[in-house]
């Protein structure tokens, strides 16, 4: 198995024109729950690209990268071929420091588990031995990893902007899987499968999966958008399973039943018809005998099949992790996973043979920053399902769960910490819900004391709890 880093490598006061959600006209949904007329505007699609947008930006950059045929980049790596990322890290910079600035520099709610999960990351820091991997891992950490979820805290904190996100995404998806089909990767033509040039298979499913399970949930809450979002959704499937890899259609599939859970409309069958048949989609097409038959064994081992080298390689990883857990409480360091593999374990890319994590987010946690950091990566999540759970949230926060989900069962089987970023941004998101609702589910809008009424601004309706 092939081990890659490279998954890794104009605001003003909030006024109630800002909260506008482009749900529906005001009407009633035959279910009797009222919908507002409020927009997202194209300003909030934009200030919020840049933070969904780093995974895209750098697979970009990749396409002007020379590549062998392992998809791993030779040549041609000058800093000048970085503009895409550069720009996103601009973008997100300014909009962070202005974001903040609108705040008077007061620390925004959803902040403070996400300061006890970095102290919990410190003891292990000890510990790290600071070697080329290593060093780039705890850099990007406390660099791009923290900036962007302090901008999704800033930035990403109230309904126009969640559902911005949404629309964001999907864009992005249908962005990379047009790229993809157009201009395939070489190295991954040989084997029928439809990979964006310079980039692996993971990045480029990874993205077009994150636009599918956005395209759902807006085709879900959007009523005057939902055949055409519902009919992208499914297209996207296609180039999705055609990239061949398998973490990301399960991960689909996961965020399919979060989709029914959180965002049923009145009545379950709403949401569940078109998420079953979506997923009646994924698995036709999986089991299709006109998928190519290199790309179809991929996914032998999601039927009882055989496991091919990757999987039986993805859980050695898993055992050893779990091992080192036990003879190591207090982690073995950041990036110093590659300390405890058996030397000639794996197959990696030449020049890069520190670069070994879990393709676990929960086992890189406990093996590499100890159990003092896995409690703190717990608290996180506990602290999700609170904000979840409190009676004051807005419902435009459910239709951001699928897209957490997704993103969280695809850092079970890939990527490293920084790599999985799209988990610590959403869960930012959502954390950045809580103080926007107050007790009587009413918005306080900046100091000039506006306030919203109670009622949701989009039709949903979830088992968990909403005013």
């Amino acid at each position: 198995m092939t081990l890659d880093s490279r998954f890794g490598a104009a605001l003003r006061v909030p006024s109630v024109r800002d909260d506008e959600i482009l749900i529906d006209s005001t009407r009633k949904e035959k279910s009797g729950v009222r919908l507002d007329g409020r927009r997202v505007t194209l300003r909030d699609v934009v200030v919020v690209l840049p933070f969904v947008g780093l995974p895209a930006a750098i697979a970009f950059d990749g396409m002007r990268e020379s590549t062998s045929i392992d998809g791993a980049p030779i040549g041609n790596t000058s800093p000048g071929n970085h503009l895409f990322l550069y720009l996103d890290l601009g973008l997100v910079l300014l909009l962070v420091i202005a974001g903040w600035a609108r705040r008077r520099f007061r620390a925004p709610p959803g902040l403070g588990p996400f300061v006890l999960l970095l102290a919990s990351f410190m003891p292990a820091m000890a510990l790290t031995s600071f070697g080329p991997y290593s060093s780039y891992k705890v850099i990007q950490m406390l660099t791009v990893t923290a900036a962007l979820v302090f901008g999704a805290l800033v930035v990403i904190d109230r309904p126009a902007r969640r559902v911005a996100l949404l629309w964001a995404a999907a864009a992005l998806g249908v962005l990379v899987a047009v790229v993809a089909v157009a201009r395939p990767n070489p190295a991954y033509q040989v084997r029928d499968a439809v990979v964006l040039t310079g980039s692996v298979a993971i990045t480029t499913a990874r993205i077009i999966g994150l636009g599918a399970v956005s395209l759902l949930c807006l085709g879900l809450i959007v009523r005057r958008w939902r055949l055409v979002a519902l009919v992208a959704a499914a297209i996207l499937t296609v180039p999705l399973i055609m990239t061949g890899a398998r973490g990301p259609v399960v991960a689909l599939a996961g965020a399919g039943i979060a989709v029914v859970a959180c965002l049923n409309r009145g009545s379950r069958w709403r949401s569940l018809l078109p998420v079953a048949a979506l997923g009646g989609l994924l698995v036709y097409l999986i089991s299709s005998s006109m998928l190519p038959l290199s790309v179809a064994s991929r996914f032998d081992v999601l039927r009882g099949g055989p496991m091919d080298d990757s999987s039986e390689a993805r859980l050695e990883l898993g055992r050893i992790a779990l091992d080192a857990v036990l003879r190591h409480p207090l982690g073995v360091g950041w990036g110093d996973f590659g300390s405890v593999v058996p030397p000639g374990l794996l197959m990696v890319v030449p020049g890069r043979e520190d670069i070994i994590y879990p393709h676990n987010l929960a086992l890189e946690v406990a093996s590499e920053g100890g159990v003092v950091a896995l409690g703190g990566l717990l608290l996180l999540a506990v602290s999700v399902v609170h904000v979840l759970r409190s009676r004051g949230v807005d419902p435009s926060t459910f239709a951001v769960v699928p897209v957490l989900v997704f993103a969280v069962i695809n850092s079970m089987s890939s990527s490293d910490l920084n790599g999985n970023l799209m988990v610590w941004v959403l869960a930012a998101v959502i954390l950045a819900a809580r103080g926007r609702w107050g007790r009587h589910g009413r918005e306080s809008i900046g100091r000039s004391g506006l306030e919203h009424p109670s009622r949701p601004p989009i039709g949903v309706r979830s088992r968990l709890p909403i005013p």
